[in-house]
């Protein structure tokens, strides 16, 4: 996807957008630096061309401007415009033509080196909420709030605000959803439980409380809230299994930050703060119990060499082979739901039934039909041996009436068994006597 990004730059879109250099590339999108013919700036937002052969994804693509500008606030990037490619080999992708911002990610300042301390973070949190209060106000959840969304834009000024972007999966309230029922959508590692087991009906505000918590509790601890060797089993565990108190993990984190940490993160949406205005009110209170820090002042690009005391430990760097975390989709068919009786956390494969089992019943079956006329007649043979002093003459009166033998042959049996009728050994052809009976 980023080689075919790349090669998109100078191309021009309707003949009104050059996209003069790439600014990132998402799991939905690319973003670049445009010009329009009239001069203008802009952020332009193109969905990838493979993506947009699907209706619904360009449905919630296109729909993304509706939710932001949904919003007045600040905080929240406003899309200008929103417009399908008409010609060239992205013919039919749909674009979104935003605000262009100076500054940095959340996520780009942790991979530069930059640590962010507990008040840093409580602050960020105080400006996030700020706009997800305006947001939920207006019935937008985002849900897809992590690092790489929030971005610290620097004004001509020099002041720098945090603004929250992507509203790519952002679901409109008041019966606008477009997702399918029993989707999860957004990034694993920031799930709330409600979100990551696709219970779509569930998801309100407190999902997005709970991402930002998440946010805080690896930016923290230096961890994810449940670690995982495949996004299935990630998707698993975070609708499974509540979060570990941020405390057992790092013991030194401050009473007032674990607080707010682990309330946010609470399992069960109903134990969460209600909405992010009561949220805010604790982070704030939280802000004011907290000892003042120094900080290190604001740097323009990473400094290795320059050693800042800090009242926290950094976030650890993610090696550079391990991507970034997508946005994903995950149907409810891709999840293997655990049983009821506990959590089942590996991939359960269908175990292939062998057919030899079968097979050599059905030969044993098969060998017991073929001999059973010869144990049958090693049987009659047997019985026709007599013992002493047996009388022969039974056999000539059961021939002459079958129940005779029966009728007659209890007061001489031992025990009061019925004998049973003597059956003659089989005659040669032209021999006198009775024709054998099978």
């Amino acid at each position: 996807m980023e080689s075919d990004a790349k090669e998109r730059v100078g191309s021009v879109l309707n003949d009104k957008w050059t996209l003069e250099r790439l600014l990132g590339v998402g799991g939905m999108a690319a973003v670049y630096a445009g010009r329009h013919r009239n001069g203008a700036l802009a952020a332009i937002k193109v969905l990838h061309p493979g993506l947009a052969r699907n209706k619904e994804v360009r449905e919630r693509f296109q729909r993304e401007g509706y939710a932001a500008n949904k919003v007045a606030h600040p905080g929240i990037v406003k899309v200008l415009d929103d417009d399908v490619v008409t010609a060239g080999p992205d013919a039919g992708t749909a674009y979104l033509v935003m605000e262009l911002l100076d500054g940095e990610s959340l996520q780009d300042r942790v991979e530069r080196g930059q640590p962010i301390g507990e008040r840093e973070f409580l602050e960020i949190a105080d400006g996030v909420l700020d706009a997800l209060k305006v947001a939920h106000e207006g019935g937008v959840v985002h849900r897809d709030l992590k690092p790489e969304n929030l971005f610290f834009a620097r004004a001509e000024d020099g002041a720098t605000r945090i603004k929250v972007l992507d509203f790519g999966l952002a679901r409109l309230l008041q019966g606008q959803a477009i997702t399918s029922h029993g989707l999860a959508l957004g990034t694993p590692s920031f799930m709330s439980p409600e979100q990551a087991a696709g219970r779509i009906d569930e998801i309100d505000g407190r999902t997005d409380l709970f991402a930002l918590a998440a946010t805080g509790f690896r930016l923290r601890t230096g961890r994810r809230i449940h670690e995982a060797v495949n996004v299935v089993e990630l998707v698993q565990k975070m609708s499974n299994l509540p979060a570990t108190p941020i405390r057992e993990v790092a013991p030194d984190v401050s009473e007032p930050y674990a607080r707010i940490i682990d309330k946010a993160l609470q399992f069960r949406r109903e134990d969460r703060y209600e909405n992010a205005s009561e949220m805010q009110v604790d982070v704030r209170r939280a802000l004011s119990e907290l000892a003042p820090t120094a900080r290190p002042p604001p740097v323009a690009r990473p400094s290795p060499t320059v050693d800042v005391p800090l009242d926290v430990p950094p976030l650890e760097k993610p090696a550079p082979e391990t991507p970034v975390e997508p946005t994903i989709e995950l149907s409810e068919s891709d999840i293997v739901r655990p049983p009821q009786f506990g959590l089942d956390e590996s991939i359960r494969i269908p175990k292939r039934r062998s057919f030899l089992p079968w097979l050599l019943l059905l030969v044993v079956a098969a060998a017991g039909v073929k001999a059973w006329p010869f144990l049958r007649r090693m049987a009659d043979d047997a019985m026709g041996s007599g013992e002493p002093g047996a009388d022969t003459s039974a056999g000539s009166n059961a021939a002459a009436d079958p129940e005779a033998g029966l009728r007659g042959s209890d007061a001489g049996s031992p025990k009061g068994r019925p004998i049973l009728p003597h059956r003659p050994f089989p005659t040669k052809p032209g021999a006198t006597g009775p024709s054998p009976t099978r």
